[in-house]
């Protein structure tokens, strides 16, 4: 499998594009899909709660910028925020991994993020900001070497989360 395409139509009696395609989809489990690029149709998922992804071997994005730009309308693109909902992203034997999102997302919900041998992921899409009750989450990694090279998005993110994480 290397791409799953999303074709949107509107109806007579919905013409917002916006509408979601798959809104009664709560976790996705994907594994060994050697094929794919990246997960961009999650754009479409706004009750995701929990993402699984696992040796894909040339999986590079989970959600592309150009081809998340391309997929939406000029209105959309400020409308559509992935993940809202999310509340456990496990990422693991992912060697071509190197982004979750290109921007910082607000995480309301999530409480864990389990990293396991994603060598080229260094942003995590968070900001001192942008979770909820950082109490709550944790990050897992499994390589100390990863945690030394996760680029945070500043001081304040590194200073709020870092101690949060732990080798597993």
């Amino acid at each position: 499998m290397k791409e799953i395409e999303i074709e949107r139509e509107t109806s007579s009696w919905n013409k917002s594009p916006a509408s979601p395609c798959f809104f009664s989809l709560f976790t996705v489990l994907i594994s060994n899909c050697d094929g794919l690029k990246d997960l961009t149709w999650l754009l479409f998922a706004p009750n995701l709660t929990n993402l699984e992804v696992s040796f894909s071997d040339r999986l590079e994005d989970i959600i592309s910028e150009e081809k998340a730009l391309n997929s939406v309308t000029g209105d959309e693109a400020g409308m559509i925020i992935p993940f809202q909902k999310l509340e456990k992203l496990q990422l693991w034997n992912l060697p071509k991994l190197k982004s979750i999102y290109w921007n910082t997302l607000p995480f309301p919900c999530l409480r864990e993020i389990d990293i396991r041998k994603c060598p080229n992921l260094r942003k995590l899409a968070l900001d001192s900001q942008n979770v909820g009750r950082v109490e709550e989450l944790v990050i897992n990694y499994r390589e100390k070497e990863w945690i030394e090279e996760v680029e945070w998005e500043d001081e304040a993110t590194q200073l709020r989360f870092l101690p949060s994480s732990k080798l597993v």
